[in-house]
């Protein structure tokens, strides 16, 4: 029925879940993609197996006028994207979003589509392993790419294949690129961001599976290039009961805030890990961005944490030593008690040494139970050697300087 209408553009759109199409609709959209030429946009949505087998081989040739293209299989599938996917060409392409399907020959396809905007290729197999090399052979053509995720579905995903390389004498630029998302394990974004700049970069979002050793120089220096992200001056890290986070983002007049940040997240691991890959990831990235005037630190509600006096976790003061520039310090119920115990007994000459420029710590409630009680030693120590610090309530009343 197609063939009535006039030349106008066709975008399809399939979606297997929760309705089940019939063996009709499936024809229909193996008939409206044999009409290639004028293929505006695909969208194939938790489709199965039986489906994507079909609509395979009419995808082979090339769609001219394809700007959108969305698929993603229902479940993992073992059915690799093929080199001669869109006749191995999308110059018109826009947005590419793929997810859980092997396509190992992706950067092949990168190389022609030249006027990309948007690229998501999330949750990828271990068949779908792309060396970081080839990766970003395939990004040097995207001089117009805004968004990058590349999400791995688990660490055997690289892990096995990849292969360190030192950093290039010269580095691939990407000038529009202003988001990037990862996912996987800390080898394989090091040999990525080694070999590419991104000066206009305003938001990066980091999930790293565990790996025995953190070593992120490189994505340490490739922050430093990015001129945009010097303007955060705002931390906020949130403790979760399955993850911890640390956003960093640049604080506009009034409490809004502006949208270049630095999220990194040490998912797939144990607490204690986390803590520890956080901790580090503070210690190596945060001193190549410009200084931090306030630090927010939320934890959990309706969490159960273990009693900070009884259970002291000393990473807490490895975590807070890069915050050197910090002068508002706020914390939540539930993390004020730990970040109190790791800062008691801390001897007047050692001081000085954790949240040097402090000025005031903000804590909801101002209770003195036994925990808490511990900030008030600290601010005590604090006015001793000549640098007061004030204790205020989440909303800055009931103000209290230790010591005057």
């Amino acid at each position: 029925m197609l063939d009535i209408w006039a030349e106008i553009p066709i975008y399809i759109h399939h979606c297997d879940f929760p309705n089940f199409p019939s063996k009709e609709a499936r024809d229909n959209v193996v008939a409206a993609l044999r009409l290639n030429h004028r293929v505006s946009g695909i969208r194939l949505k938790a489709i199965s197996d039986s489906d994507w087998e079909a609509f395979g081989p009419p995808m082979q040739r090339p769609f001219p006028a394809l700007t959108r293209l969305w698929a993603g299989p229902a479940f993992l599938t073992k059915n690799a994207i093929p080199r001669s996917f869109l006749g191995g060409s999308a110059p018109s392409l826009r947005d590419l979003y793929l997810n859980h399907v092997p396509f190992p020959t992706l950067p092949e396809l990168l190389l022609s589509a030249t006027n990309l905007v948007r690229l998501r290729y999330d949750d990828i197999p271990p068949s779908g392993h792309i060396s970081p090399q080839a990766m970003v052979t395939g990004l040097s053509a995207l001089t117009r790419l805004e968004t990058l995720s590349l999400k791995f579905r688990s660490p055997q995903s690289l892990s096995d294949r990849a292969i360190r390389i030192p950093p290039p004498h010269t580095r691939t630029l990407l000038p529009a690129l202003t988001y990037l998302r990862f996912q996987g394990i800390p080898e394989y974004m090091e040999d990525i961001v080694a070999q590419i700049d991104a000066p206009f970069l305003e938001s990066i979002k980091i999930t790293f599976f565990h790996q025995q050793v953190l070593e992120i120089s490189e994505l340490a220096k490739f922050v430093r290039r990015a001129d945009k992200l010097s303007l955060i001056d705002r931390a906020e890290v949130t403790y979760e009961i399955y993850h911890i986070s640390v956003t960093l983002s640049e604080e506009l007049l009034r409490g809004r805030v502006r949208p270049k940040t630095l999220i990194f997240n040490p998912e797939y691991m144990q607490w204690c890990l986390r803590f520890s890959y956080l901790a580090h990831f503070c210690t190596s990235c945060l001193p190549t961005l410009s200084a931090f005037e306030s630090l927010h630190i939320h934890g959990p509600t309706g969490y159960t944490w273990q009693d900070p006096v009884d259970h002291p976790n000393p990473q807490w003061l490895e975590f807070l030593h890069p915050f050197n520039t910090v002068k508002d310090l706020r914390l939540s119920s539930y993390v004020a008690p730990h970040v109190a115990q790791a800062l008691r007994g801390l001897p007047v000459e050692r001081v000085m040494e954790v949240l040097p420029a402090l000025e005031n710590i903000f804590i909801p409630g101002l209770y003195r139970d036994r925990p808490v009680e511990a900030i008030y030693e600290f601010a005590d120590a604090r006015q001793l050697s000549g640098h007061p610090v004030s204790i205020h309530d989440r909303e800055g009343r009931a103000k209290l300087t230790v010591g005057k």
